[in-house]
């Protein structure tokens, strides 16, 4: 049994290296609600892969298959090609228009890695208004220094930052402040938090001007309502409901 699944992930993870070796991935693009500027444009990018037998990998499991193949990196520059050649699209029709891309671990941890970025966008030509790159609040606690020096790093050349899956760790807020990032994703398990615990998170994050992402929010009731005095972006099928000829691979713009 557990050679069959060793075998299984060692194939797994070759499709994942021909996957970015071959651009054989497809982009996906989930639309974002901002509550203040509603007409504004926003995207979430995220990747999915479709095997020959018609399997559809998503997204979480292409990073867990990147993680595992020690490609973390090259996927990582996938979405980063793809999320700046999108997002010059996307400003030829709104100058204002955001992309937020995920990144790892890899990219965090790496020095290189805001000049690096810089540098593709220069490639690109494209203007960094309104690229949010976005590193999991985990991922940022497992080396704060090397993290801070990163997130730093992408400030300095004014490309903003958001942490992810945020939690009500003791440490996290903590982290936020210390980071200065501009935009915090929660966690889903926040989301359904105590209203004494969402107040704190809320007026801590708005008095430090750090915007609030709700993601994954499928049904109302998925949802604390004391999050809706403070939240600032929402995304998911509630907020967006997919219709049969919905396609959330760009151009087509959902707003």
């Amino acid at each position: 049994m557990t050679q069959n699944i060793q075998e299984q992930n060692i194939k797994l993870m070759r499709l994942m290296k021909q996957a970015i070796d071959d651009n054989l991935l497809v982009p996906g693009f989930h639309p974002l609600l901002q509550t203040h500027f509603p007409s504004r444009k926003t995207y979430l990018l995220s990747c999915n892969l479709k095997t020959a037998t018609g399997q559809i990998i998503p997204y979480k499991s292409l990073r867990k298959l990147a993680t595992m193949a020690d490609m973390g990196a090259a996927l990582d520059r996938w979405m980063v090609k793809t999320g700046l050649q999108t997002l010059k699209r996307m400003h030829l029709e709104q100058p204002e228009a955001n992309i937020i891309i995920p990144q790892s671990a890899s990219s965090l941890h790496n020095r290189e890695y805001p000049r690096w970025l810089d540098r593709q966008s220069s490639r690109e030509d494209v203007s960094i208004r309104g690229l949010i790159i976005s590193f999991r609040l985990s991922q940022i606690a497992k080396n704060l220094k090397l993290s801070s020096e990163c997130i730093s790093g992408l400030h300095q050349l004014e490309i903003n930052t958001m942490i992810d899956s945020f939690t009500t760790h003791p440490a996290a807020l903590k982290i936020l402040k210390a980071m200065g990032s501009r935009y915090m994703s929660a966690a889903p398990a926040l989301l359904k938090e105590n209203d004494d615990t969402i107040k704190r998170i809320i007026n801590t994050c708005h008095r430090h001007s750090i915007l609030i992402l709700l993601p994954g929010i499928n049904r109302a009731e998925d949802v604390n309502l004391c999050w809706s005095f403070g939240a600032d972006l929402l995304e998911g099928n509630y907020i967006h409901p997919p219709a049969e000829d919905t396609d959330f691979s760009f151009s087509p713009v959902i707003v």
